[in-house]
């Protein structure tokens, strides 16, 4: 449930609450699938491939197929293992951290992930830090890509999180790693804040709030 009189704090996932790695998962697919990707650009048939996967337009199936089309012989697990190792850690700080927030913020996610990537995260948060209720227990409302068939940075993710909120969306704080996301959701009147991967957004969320007014 929404409070309607408390402002909103939405977190990207990836890169802002839970680490990603995308060095390995580069070095991983290179492995499997017997390719240089050296330039660290993935082609444009697994870029497609990942867009229609976020949105839950593809499946697990599909999207391994995509990346088969590199190397036929790849092993479908050796593919799931080395997609996985993208997911990093969430330190036990950015626990607290929701903790303290929830009792004065609406706190939500709004992430473009997976089946694959949202299956392993769980697995995780279970074996290592024994939370099996993770999105009911830190967050009024989670919004990811693969479920509701949206996208960042399309207007309509920030449209249909807006509505389903029913909020106004000067009372939305946006938290993201990436510009673009940050800057499709200032346009449509949120409040942004691009997080630069690799800091500590526990050292950086009191920021956050004091400049858009938020605290």
């Amino acid at each position: 449930m929404i409070d309607a009189n408390k402002n909103t704090i939405i977190f990207d996932f990836g890169n802002v609450l839970i680490d990603l790695d995308f060095e390995r998962c580069f070095q991983a697919l290179e492995n499997v699938l017997n390719v240089d990707w050296s330039s660290r650009k993935l082609p444009q048939i697994i870029i497609d491939a990942i867009h229609k996967y976020d949105r839950g337009q593809i499946n697990d199936e599909e999207l391994i197929a995509a990346f088969q089309n590199f190397n036929p012989n790849a092993n479908p697990n050796d593919i799931i293992y080395a997609w996985n190792s993208l997911i990093g850690e969430i330190p036990n700080e950015r626990f607290d951290l929701l903790n303290e927030l929830k009792d004065d913020f609406n706190l939500c996610i709004l992430s473009n992930i997976n089946n694959l990537h949202i299956n392993f995260i769980t697995d995780y948060l279970e074996t290592k830090h024994t939370i099996t209720d993770f999105e009911d227990r830190f967050f009024n409302k989670v919004f990811y890509s693969h479920l509701i068939g949206k996208r960042k940075p399309d207007e309509e993710i920030y449209k249909y999180v807006t509505e389903t909120l029913s909020a106004e969306p000067s009372q939305i704080l946006f938290i993201d790693d990436m510009d673009e996301n940050i800057e499709a959701a200032i346009n449509f009147g949120w409040n942004g804040r691009v997080h630069k991967p690799g800091s500590e957004i526990t050292e950086h969320i009191g920021t956050y709030l004091s400049e858009t007014g938020f605290k």
